[in-house]
């Protein structure tokens, strides 16, 4: 299983293979352009669990993922 340190290379191949820009990625997530640029920048974590577990239904991700969300405990 890939480690939390991919995270944000996996964000953004996997937004990029799904052909969404990042200004519709951070709409589907709920997030501003800014903050969405951030977290694939690895700049930042996702804000809550709510963000986590959009971004793993949105990029489709295991269900695994949604245990380790890397921004809360």
């Amino acid at each position: 299983m890939p480690s939390l340190a991919a995270f944000p290379a996996m964000l953004e191949f996997d937004r990029q293979d799904l052909g969404l820009r990042e200004c519709r990625a951070a709409w589907l997530l709920g997030l501003t352009v800014r903050q969405y640029r951030q977290l694939e920048a690895g700049e930042q974590a996702p804000l809550n669990a709510d963000v986590w577990e959009r971004i793993v239904e949105v990029f489709g991700w295991p269900r695994a993922f949604s245990g380790s969300t890397p921004c809360c405990p």
